[in-house]
């Protein structure tokens, strides 16, 4: 079992070093004894049932929910409103530290997953489950956080931290900011899904990552077509950098706001047009299981130069394990579903003009050639992100800079891409200086493929016509979505497709890879406000 000390995961005494098995960290590295309700750590809002006029949404009591299992462990939060329960009160100035228990400014970490859209004049609005004093929506003009408790402000949310269109945290969130440390949210329409809150404490607790890389990857494990977005802020540019790379434990501190420094990645782009066409006979993948033996996460942290120590012995935790994290040099982490991480340098910020993309490409390549990830998968270089960075005062802001370019291999079974975002991939993650900082390998071998079963017997499928191209496959699950968010009293407006989101592939659920259609699509959900959604269709 794993140890806390200073807010790092050790291994227990007599262990060796270099070789932490993972249980579940306390972000706030706590002396591991359970705090009561009302320690003012964590708050968590999310609405899936609006007023009229406004579609529900689905995914968001789960979304929080992970956030909310995750800190429970250590803490038991403040409250976690829901529905007609979250109200505009709660992060206004005249209650938000209300009995000094509930409302936005009442706890460290705040958690709201829900609707979002940011005005023409950089205003963040959020709609409420239900009317206060006459108002069922809250904005970020009306909001003081951080003259109290809150110095962490998450919003699961579209549009909540914009840096494109002439926009800036600074303008948004300055009149708002009174004392927070990090806001955390996104530059573009985001997906309703249930895994944001979990998977950010997955990312920072099984790969060791930093709150804002932590952040950002979970988006990515969601979809590759949304920015994820976050800001530090801090007395001096190197204070408010520092903050934005570097904070993984949460503190009770309040931050000067003389400077802001922000990161977002935009959605990946491909490097070449995808195959949308249908197979002729859908198959099933099957995959062998990861290895994942002590003698066979030695072998691994072996192959990239990972020490562990004389006596090493590496086993994996509930969470996975975390090889070389003291011993200099490069570090390697496992999750619980296999995906291996390698983490060489720190990227380089000291504002490098970053390689081209085919520059990006080459380098990439040669790390997969030199560590032979090809050797038993196929993959082929698909897409390329950058991860800008941003800052400045209130009176002067920077030109976005890349920091790291991300160039991503897709692994192919029977020629089909896997489509599930953040597996069966390779991401090699390139610095200014051209320096391979991490490679994370999501890739799985292919144990055998077999014919896809018959969804439904012969008589049945002959008189049903069989989709012919990639819109006709979508029709069903999307006019199902179309249904669902109907039901609500309001039919969407539009609903346009994600650009360069349309994929034909196999999904991967486990061991097993079942060949599928895959869109992002965008819908339009009244009152200004929009939401994305992946709609999927099994081929068979």
């Amino acid at each position: 079992m794993a140890l806390l000390k200073n807010g790092a995961i050790t291994a227990p005494p007599g262990a060796p070093a270099a070789a932490q098995p993972l249980t579940s960290g306390d972000p706030f590295a706590s002396t591991g004894v359970a705090a009561d309700r009302g320690a003012n750590r964590y708050g968590v809002c999310s609405i899936e049932d609006f007023p009229p006029g406004i579609n529900d949404l689905s995914a968001t009591h789960e979304d929080a929910g992970g956030f909310y299992n995750y800190v429970k462990q250590f803490a038991a939060p403040n409250y976690w409103y829901q529905d007609g329960g979250v109200l505009s009160w709660i992060y206004g100035e005249q209650y938000d530290d209300w009995q000094g228990t509930y409302g936005f400014d009442a706890c460290v970490a705040e958690y709201h997953s829900g609707h979002g859209t940011m005005d023409g004049n950089g205003v963040f609005w959020m709609p409420m489950g239900g009317t206060w004093g006459g108002s069922a929506w809250a904005s970020s003009a009306d909001m003081r956080l951080g003259n109290e408790v809150a110095r962490y402000l998450f919003f699961s949310t579209c549009l909540s931290l914009r840096i494109g269109d002439g926009n800036s945290p600074i303008r948004t969130w300055d009149v708002a900011n009174l004392g927070l440390r990090m806001i955390f949210g996104f530059e573009s329409t985001s997906v309703d899904s249930p895994n944001y809150g979990a998977f950010f404490f997955n990312k920072w607790n099984a790969n060791g990552h930093k709150f804002t890389k932590a952040w950002l990857d979970a988006s990515w494990d969601i979809d590759h077509h949304q920015a994820p977005s976050a800001v530090a802020c801090g007395a001096t540019q190197a204070e408010a950098q520092d903050r934005l790379f570097n904070e993984g434990i949460f503190n009770t501190a309040a931050a000067s706001k003389n400077w802001w420094w922000w990161t977002w990645y935009d959605a990946a782009k491909s490097i070449d047009a995808p195959r949308l066409e249908l197979p002729g006979a859908p198959r099933t993948a099957r995959f062998a299981p990861p290895r994942l033996t002590p003698a066979r996460l030695a072998e691994l942290a072996g192959h990239y130069g990972v020490r562990l120590g004389s006596g090493a012995e590496a086993e994996m935790g509930p969470h996975g394990v975390v090889l070389g994290a003291d011993q200099g040099g490069p570090r390697l982490s496992v999750d619980h579903r296999g995906v291996r991480e390698i983490t060489f340098a720190e990227a380089d910020g000291a504002g490098r003009d970053a390689p081209s993309a085919a520059e990006a490409v080459r380098i990439a390549q040669d790390a997969v050639e030199t560590f032979g990830l090809a050797d038993r998968v196929d993959l082929v270089a698909d897409k390329v992100r950058h991860q800008y960075h941003a800052g400045g005062t209130a009176e002067d802001v920077t030109d976005p800079r890349v920091r790291e370019t991300h160039v991503v291999f897709t692994q192919l079974v029977d020629g089909h891409p896997v489509v599930t975002p953040g597996l069966g991939e390779v991401r090699v993650g390139i610095d200014g200086a051209g320096t391979v900082t991490t490679i994370v390998d999501a890739t799985r071998e292919v144990d055998r493929l077999t014919e896809s079963a018959p969804a439904a017997p012969a008589a049945a499928r002959s008189e049903a016509r069989e989709p012919s191209t990639v819109d006709e496959a979508l029709d069903a699950p999307l006019q199902r979505l179309l249904r669902r968010l109907s039901a609500g009293g309001r039919v969407p407006a539009e609903v346009r497709t994600i650009p360069d989101s349309t994929a034909v592939g196999y999904a991967m659920r486990g061991d097993n890879g079942e060949q599928v259609v895959r869109r992002t699509v965008e819908v339009d959900c009244g009152a200004g406000l929009a939401k994305r959604y992946v709609v999927e269709a099994p081929l068979r």
